[in-house]
């Protein structure tokens, strides 16, 4: 890593950046190498930054409950929920996905049967089109294309085993949301 940086401001947030490489570890693998030009490219980007949260979820054997969180902030805008299933869960029972709020486990996803019946390996449900998936807080084809909150949400996801057995389980949930940084009132002729 180069000593060289740029320090600059970007929708409200101060970014120091250094010279970087970007690319593979891979040897006989080309990356591309960042320096002061390029970052200089970004001086003139405005807006703010779409954020994306990932939690992971890895079955082991028996029964139990995995939980994961992602705290929305309050004045964002929580723009896609999506579940992914890596690899099929082969736990002997019932494995089920809850998404939602504390306080209202199942209001962005409820009851998704992550052995095949709701998705197969490879698969991927969103809250932007969710199907028969959606949950209590959306209307069940579709949500809106952004959901405002005026107050922190915390999105909890969980995955329960009823039985024996599960080790070849593996999904993924993304949270996808905006946090405007400045905010402009209409003006009204």
């Amino acid at each position: 890593m180069s000593d060289a940086h740029k320090t600059m401001d970007w929708g409200g947030l101060t970014l120091r950046v250094n010279d970087i490489e970007v690319g593979s570890t891979a040897p006989g693998v080309a990356g591309t190498s960042l320096g002061s030009s390029e970052l200089d490219a970004l001086d003139n980007v405005t807006g703010d930054l779409v954020q994306v949260h990932e939690r992971t979820f890895t079955e082991t054997s028996g029964a139990g409950t995995y939980t994961a969180s992602v705290v929305v902030p309050a004045g964002a805008y929580l723009l896609d929920v999506i579940i992914h299933n890596v690899a099929l869960w082969d736990n002997a029972g019932n494995v089920s996905m809850e998404v939602g709020y504390s306080g209202d486990s199942d209001a962005i996803f409820t009851a998704v049967d992550l052995k095949a019946t709701d998705l197969l390996a490879g698969e991927s449900a969103t809250i932007n089109l969710a199907g028969g998936l959606g949950g209590s807080g959306f209307i069940a084809t579709a949500h809106p294309p952004a959901v405002y909150s005026a107050t922190e949400k915390t999105i909890v996801a969980t995955v329960t085993t009823a039985s024996t057995g599960g080790s070849a389980g593996r999904t993924r949930l993304l949270v996808v949301y905006a946090l405007p940084s400045t905010s402009t009132a209409a003006t009204k002729a």
